[in-house]
């Protein structure tokens, strides 16, 4: 998508990522100069998009399986030009899609069933993409570790070259299976424009029925109305009820309280009254006690037990 925000990174960003220091990866720019293009800033900083870290991530695989420049140089060039043959696939599709287009315009009413007929041909072109991607780097990444094995750089190189060759005969498949796909189109477009036909027939009856059902919904809708009137009459009039009956209880509970309360005090002056009462008696028992052992020590002795 042209509008698709890309997240960008710093060289010290991208070198963290991939544990890389930066200056190896300025080395790997100059040695594989017109492979490996950093897009820079205005201000002339290196700037690198997910595209970038993910073929320097596949550079550093190859040069910790002991690769030469030369041998990376030559798998990358033959990376690039499966890409450019797969671009070309795609183009050679495109007379498709016009016809498509062409047909929609002849018959509006079945838009929606030629955008996913689209969709199914471009989701069917990138499955197909992304299988010959996928088979031929698993050829190569098998081939090149038997050949690392070996140490022989001719045969990897002769290997490039047939996987190169079986992708343009992938193309030639591609070719036929996008002629199938538009003949295809071209049947279906016939049988959809049959079975438009016979959805307008259908659409009549089919209005009759909704019509009839309306009419039926109308009437439920209209006895639904008076039982919920008479539900809510019902509802105010218990709510009525149960308000008389609250205020009630909600005197009986203030009486009650009213009676708890004037016990409590009743009793609280009783038993301050019974206080008092044992404090007074202490009280003259003490002052009794006082007076008798004062009256002991008045009484005098007689005058012959003056010396015992």
């Amino acid at each position: 998508m042209p509008n698709q925000f890309v997240k960008a990174y710093t060289i010290k960003e991208v070198s963290k990522m991939i544990n890389i220091p930066p200056g190896t990866l300025r080395q790997w720019e100059k040695d594989l100069d017109g492979l490996l293009v950093i897009p820079r800033s205005k201000q002339g900083a290196r700037f690198y998009t997910n595209e970038e870290i993910k073929l320097l991530e596949t550079i550093k695989q190859m040069r910790n399986k002991n690769l030469s420049k030369e041998m990376i140089k030559e798998l990358l060039h033959q990376h690039m030009v499966s890409e450019s043959t797969s671009e070309s696939i795609e183009t050679s599709l495109a007379p498709i899609s016009e016809e498509e287009i062409s047909s929609r315009e002849e018959i509006p009413d079945i838009s929606m069933v030629y955008a996913a007929m689209e969709t199914f041909r471009n989701q069917l072109i990138d499955d197909v993409r992304a299988e010959i991607r996928t088979s031929i780097r698993k050829e190569v990444l098998e081939e090149v570790k038997k050949e690392i094995s070996k140490g022989s750089v001719h045969i990897v190189k002769s290997l490039s070259d047939s996987i190169y060759k079986s992708n343009e005969k992938t193309k030639l498949e591609i070719h036929e299976l996008s002629n199938h796909i538009h003949n295809a189109s071209e049947h279906a477009s016939e049988t959809l424009e049959a079975l438009s036909k016979r959805v307008a027939k259908a659409s009549k009856g089919t209005s009759e029925q909704l019509r009839s059902l309306v009419h039926r919904v109308t009437e439920s809708s209209e006895a639904a109305s008076e039982e919920f009137k008479t539900m809510i009459h019902y509802i105010s009039s218990s709510a009525e009820v149960t308000h008389t009956e609250i205020s009630a209880l909600i005197e009986t509970l203030n009486t009650d309280r009213e009676i708890y309360l004037e016990t409590i005090t009743r009793e609280r002056e009783q038993y301050w009254e019974d206080v008092n009462h044992r404090e007074m008696m202490f009280q003259d028992l003490i002052v009794s006690f006082r007076k008798a052992a004062a009256a002991e020590e008045k009484v005098e002795k007689p005058w012959w037990k003056f010396w015992s």
